[in-house]
């Protein structure tokens, strides 16, 4: 079957498949959203939201079956030890392509709590998307322009103290929250503007990281470090993936707690130097962060780019996607 045949095929059929649970899983929680909102009852609003993480899971759960039956790349990951569904969690990752999400869904699907990142306050009011958010409790902030900071002064830091309300609210229950500290998509055109002193990472931010450590650090299990890499591709785009070209995907994972191995304490965080300790913290990260993303592009480089599925089980087969060979293998 030729590639051109394959990809004819595949990417239509993965789409429509695609759209297809979309629709249906968001659907559910939209409407777990609109019935949260309709009965204020903070204890019938709990179970509304556990409804809503339940359909949450079965949407990651068929899209790691599709992912399985139309592309089947290769899964490298290292570091899945000693989770808890039951922890709190920050996971910290550097941020390559719109595969991210998708992929750490996969990744950590039954390891740790329901992924969730922050989202701007205004998608809360796009209809069906604003109220399944809402319904699965995704922090929300609040960013504002440098002409609206300009024009009032007043709103400089408002927008940390919006996303503190929202990591509060989380308080009291297993939580996993995604925060990709560059800020944005690494690209070489930006990684160029940015002046990055680093070759495969942007400079990493501390704000939101910090805020969501001075919040929950107390309730914390763990920082899960998670380092990823498409070998080949300095960042892929979603064509790249449809049209087959990201056969590998290679994910490390640390696992760090707070006050040990060059991470700041909670008290220290809490404290008026706990900015410049996070930041601090975050730039020797990212240092040794871009050795390893360099050092597996080199390995992939020699070994070959394009490696088939081992015909051994992944580290995420406990996330419910069988072994079955993909339908449009080679």
């Amino acid at each position: 079957m030729t590639l051109f045949f394959k990809n004819t095929v595949r990417i239509p059929l993965f789409l429509i498949f695609l759209s297809l649970n979309t629709i249906f899983h968001g659907s559910l929680v939209s409407l777990c959203g609109i019935i949260k909102f309709i009965i204020p009852i903070p204890e019938f609003r709990i179970f509304i939201a556990r409804i809503a993480y339940w359909i949450s899971g079965g949407f990651v759960l068929t899209d790691n079956v599709l992912m399985k039956v139309f592309y089947d790349p290769e899964w490298d990951i290292q570091g899945l030890e000693n989770l808890n569904m039951n922890g709190t969690y920050l996971v910290m990752s550097n941020h390559l392509s719109l595969l991210d999400i998708p992929a750490l869904q996969r990744v950590f699907f039954q390891q740790i709590p329901f992924l969730r990142f922050f989202i701007k306050q205004q998608l809360i009011f796009v209809p069906f998307l604003g109220q399944g958010l809402w319904a699965l409790n995704f922090p929300s902030m609040k960013r504002y322009s440098k002409e609206t900071l300009n024009k009032h002064p007043e709103l400089r830091g408002k927008d940390l103290e919006t996303t503190k309300r929202s990591c509060e609210n989380l308080r009291g229950q297993p939580v996993s929250m995604l925060i990709y500290a560059e800020g944005t998509r690494f690209t070489p055109e930006k990684h160029s503007r940015k002046n990055s002193p680093y070759k495969n990472l942007l400079k990493p931010r501390a704000g939101g990281i910090h805020t969501v450590l001075s919040s929950l650090g107390d309730e914390l299990t763990s920082i899960l470090n998670v380092t990823l890499v498409y070998p080949g591709h300095a960042s892929p785009s979603l064509f790249d993936f449809l049209l087959g070209k990201i056969p590998r995907v290679v994910i490390r994972i640390e696992n760090l707690k707070l006050g040990e191995s060059g991470v700041p304490s909670f008290e220290t965080i809490q404290s008026k130097a706990g900015s410049l300790a996070v930041r601090n913290f975050l730039n020797q990260t990212w240092e040794v962060k871009d050795k390893i993303i360099s050092k597996i592009h080199s390995e992939s480089s020699i070994t070959g780019t394009i490696t088939q599925p081992t015909s051994e089980p992944s580290s995420t087969d406990s996330a419910g996607v069988s072994s079955t060979t993909s339908l449009f293998s080679e």
